[in-house]
């Protein structure tokens, strides 16, 4: 008897360590808008996600949150609201895949894996978060070179198309980009900072993006060259929607202060003529 328990124990054993590792295979398109205990990007950080959310309601968001969201689902319209109103993308995956993945982010929530979350290939995303990361890479250099190659000027080792093809960022002496995909001006804000640029650039959850760049993926300097440039494009950006505003603020208080003068001028001016009086006495 006492075989056949260890016999299963064992069976049961590889068979969620298969599935694990199936997990861990699937959960790479995740990465470009999710982390497994190191924080949100584009969309939350999936760490002890079954037990926040049942498993039904997990399937069915993955499945299609747009569903969700049009159905009035409230825990889905709060997601939708807090990550800027960005619709995740459909994944009819079957259940089984769906289940492998679930698993694999468990498996972070036990305490015997706790120490190895940063080491893990979960986090592709770990050298954003050194504390030299920004200082080594925030150079006019990288900035040139990411614009650059953004407006097709440089082209991608790999071959793969120019950003400029389907996006557009508005910087000074910009080229006009293209109209099919998302204006990337304010992305570094909107996305989750490095983090969220380097995620979709290096694991693309988008069809579009999947195909163009699968075959033709950026090299490490590619993709730090595109992250200062957005970067830098969207401060440049909000310091001009700063500046406008306060330009504005200013224009509104002059033409107050410009409209109680009148006022008072108005009220004080001589209601009759000046030979009113002369003419009364006359009468």
């Amino acid at each position: 008897m006492k075989r056949y328990l260890i016999t299963a124990f064992v069976i049961v054993f590889l068979v969620n360590s298969v599935q694990a590792q199936d997990g861990e295979l699937l959960f790479q398109q995740c990465k470009a808008c999710h982390t497994i205990g190191q924080g949100k990007l584009l969309g939350p950080d999936l760490l002890d996600i079954s037990k926040t959310r049942d498993a039904a309601w997990v399937k069915n968001f993955i499945k299609s949150s747009q569903s969700m969201i049009k159905g009035g689902d409230p825990d889905a319209i709060a997601l939708f609201e807090e990550f800027n109103k960005l619709m995740m993308i459909d994944y009819p995956l079957p259940d089984a895949e769906i289940d492998a993945i679930v698993k694999y982010i468990d498996s972070f929530s036990s305490p015997d894996t706790e120490d190895n979350v940063k080491a893990s290939a979960v986090d592709s995303l770990a050298a954003v978060e050194k504390e030299n990361y920004l200082a080594r890479i925030d150079t006019d250099e990288n900035e040139a070179r990411g614009k650059a190659l953004f407006e097709g000027e440089r082209k991608f080792k790999n071959g793969g198309a120019s950003c400029i093809s389907c996006h557009h960022v508005n910087v000074g002496e910009g080229v006009q980009g293209g109209l099919l995909a998302k204006d990337l001006t304010q992305s570094f804000s909107q996305i989750g900072g490095l983090a969220g640029i380097k995620g979709i650039i290096e694991f693309p959850p988008y069809p579009a993006m999947k195909d163009a760049y699968t075959e033709a993926s950026l090299t490490e300097d590619e993709s730090v060259q595109l992250q200062v440039f957005l970067m830098r494009a969207d401060k440049e950006n909000s310091m001009e929607a700063s500046s406008v505003t306060g330009f504005l603020q200013q224009g509104i208080i002059g033409m107050v202060v410009l409209l109680v003068i009148i006022s008072l001028v108005w009220f004080r001016r001589k209601k009759r003529s000046v030979n009113f009086h002369i003419i009364q006495r006359q009468r």
